[in-house]
């Protein structure tokens, strides 16, 4: 199983914390993730954080640290996959 460094979950966490839509979240409270999972991956809050923004800088770091992209290109996969399916529609 791997396990995401430390300094990497502190990048991600300031993406979910600086992406935040609503002030004011009785899920999260007010801190912009739910918690952290086994693999040291942070579980942003749905309910205030915008997630498609924080998904998007979370595949740009990906890409820039080739020890992230080896163990994340499924990603990257899934996108280019949508793509071939949204061209033959």
């Amino acid at each position: 199983m791997y396990r995401l460094p430390d300094e990497h979950l502190e990048k991600v966490r300031d993406f979910a914390v600086n992406n935040r839509i609503k002030k004011k979240c009785k899920t999260c409270y007010d801190r912009g993730y739910i918690g952290v999972t086994e693999e040291n991956l942070l579980v942003p809050c749905v309910k205030c954080v915008d997630m498609e923004k924080v998904e998007k800088l979370w595949k740009d770091y990906v890409k820039s640290v080739p020890e992230l992209f080896e163990h994340f290109k499924e990603l990257f996969e899934e996108d280019k996959e949508k793509e071939k399916e949204d061209k033959a529609e």
